[in-house]
């Protein structure tokens, strides 16, 4: 059987395109959204960059710098979002299906699949970002959709504040959405695929906010 993936209908008809995948031997149309899903990571990074998101460590010392050499600080802030979406593209496609085809006898290619749409919602969640940090001056990591903004009121802690902001209802969301669809494609029992899942969204958490925390020590060491 071949089947011809379609990341929106594995949302809105998420068990009948459960069971196709699980049955195909064959996978059509896999190419073409790896290289959608890269370019819309990219632009995504990039579009955030060239509205000034995160150029916090480029801006700062913006007054002992003429026009030319804080131009290229910005063309190179700008490769480096670039390179970081790819990174992530790269991490969140086959390191993440790695790491649960090490725990569930699912096929890696299918946990692939779903992994494409983890990525879809993750994107989603740094487009909702743009709007509130344009227009609100809300960092990523207190947006309303997250649980930083709680943190904020309980502690001062940067670290535990980046930690709280980095688990968000889209976060949940992906949560639930990997554990019904490996659920349904293993035979693991699901209180050790719940585990699983958790795990590696808190380990994942903790990075983000372990390197947002020193993302500007670690720019300025490298000029």
């Amino acid at each position: 059987m071949t089947y011809s993936i379609h990341l929106i209908k594995l949302f809105t008809s998420r068990e009948d395109h459960l069971f196709k995948l699980n049955e195909a031997e064959r996978l059509k149309n896999v190419w073409n959204l790896l290289f959608f899903l890269l370019g819309l990571t990219i632009l995504t990074y990039v579009w955030t960059a060239w509205l000034g998101l995160g150029t916090d460590a480029i801006s700062a010392n913006m007054s002992d710098l003429n026009r030319v050499e804080y131009e290229m600080r910005k063309a190179w802030f700008l490769i480096g979002r670039a390179g970081f979406a790819i990174l992530l593209f790269l991490f969140t496609l086959f390191i993440s299906s790695f790491f649960f085809w090490l725990f569930n006898n699912v096929s890696y290619k299918k946990l692939f699949i779903l992994q494409m749409n983890v990525l879809l919602i993750m994107l989603i969640e740094r487009i909702t970002w743009i709007p509130l940090m344009v227009y609100a001056g809300v960092d990523w990591y207190v947006s309303p959709f997250s649980f930083g903004v709680i943190a904020s009121y309980f502690t001062s802690i940067d670290w535990v504040i980046y930690l709280c902001g980095a688990i968000s209802i889209f976060q949940l969301f992906i949560i639930w959405y990997q554990v019904k669809c490996i659920s349904w494609l293993s035979k693991t029992k699901i209180g050790w695929i719940w585990v699983g899942v958790v795990f590696w969204h808190m380990l994942l958490w903790a990075g983000t906010a372990a390197l947002s925390k020193f993302d500007l020590y670690l720019l300025y060491l490298l000029r």
